[in-house]
């Protein structure tokens, strides 16, 4: 046989083109309120009334004491967002798995994570107040904010969040009222690891059947690697009600598909999204410092 063999040798390729590890969709969405009707106009603005008191009546038949109510005003600004590639005719007819289902696909999921990453920012970010939304409203690191501890993610940090949210007379309920925490998979895995979240008697959810965490001290989890970091290079884990978030959808994701004469007729996957998000007020986001 001859030793030249191996040139005629045949190569064979799997149908279809896999994706990579990665976030495919939100995963912050379903814990925050979303907004979809944000059209008309380049920013959406939401009224809401501030908490008032009543004052003690000294005298009989005297005048009613009349007290402003507060009224505070929260904006969003929506940013557009895109991807777009494109795939050559020549290129196409020398391929054998057509890639333009796969880079949809790639698409979507970068438009699920900008999501997340836009809920992200907004969660310790200074929001934008006021009639016009000039003023501003800082996040209240001082009331809010449970300081790190070593060894990671711990219960007594998530009993101080809890602690926080409840002293601030956030309601807690289903709907707009529900608790959220985001965890990235190192505080999965320190909660995993403690006693207390491992026993049945005390988390009822027993989700640890399955090696996961969903709830626990009134919080239902939401999982990302998308947490970002302080200047210390600690976990910055927000704990909220779900109605202190706003996200604002200008556009959901959106694909196109065109064909491009000036480019040889090139095929043009393009993927669009438009949305903007604030922190509602200061009572009820806190954020969980944690050690990594």
């Amino acid at each position: 046989m001859s030793v030249e063999i191996p040139t005629h040798f045949a190569k064979k390729f799997g149908s279809g083109i896999d994706l990579l590890q990665q976030q495919m969709g939100s995963r912050l969405e379903t814990g925050v309120d979303v907004d979809s009707d944000v059209t008309g106009g380049d920013r959406k603005f939401y009224d809401q009334v501030d908490t008032v008191e009543m004052v003690a009546i000294t005298d009989r038949h005297g005048p009613t004491t009349v007290i402003s109510t507060p009224h505070r005003r929260r904006m969003v600004v929506p940013a557009p967002f895109e991807w777009a590639d494109r795939i050559d005719r020549s290129d196409l007819r020398r391929v054998m798995n057509d890639p333009q289902s796969s880079y949809s696909r790639a698409a979507a999921a970068a438009a699920g994570r900008k999501k997340d990453v836009t809920c992200v920012n907004a969660f310790f970010a200074t929001a934008s107040t006021g009639v016009d939304g000039t003023g501003t409203a800082s996040f209240n690191s001082t009331d809010y904010q449970v300081a790190v501890v070593s060894g990671g993610l711990t219960i007594g940090q998530m009993l101080d969040a809890r602690l926080k949210l409840e002293a601030a007379e956030n309601p807690e309920d289903d709907g707009m009222n529900r608790w959220y925490a985001a965890l990235a998979a190192r505080q999965r895995r320190d909660l995993l690891a403690t006693t207390e979240v491992s026993h049945a008697d005390y988390n009822t959810v027993r989700a640890l059947v399955n090696g996961q965490v969903d709830q626990f001290l009134g919080f239902t989890f939401l999982k990302t690697q998308l947490l970002g970091v302080d200047g210390s290079s600690d976990q910055r884990c927000p704990f909220w009600r779900k109605g202190s978030m706003k996200l604002a959808v200008a556009q959901e994701g959106r694909p196109f598909i065109d064909i491009l004469p000036e480019h040889r007729h090139s095929i043009q996957l393009r993927y669009e999204l438009d949305v903007g998000a604030t922190r509602m007020d200061e009572k009820g986001v806190v954020e969980v410092i944690s050690d990594l």
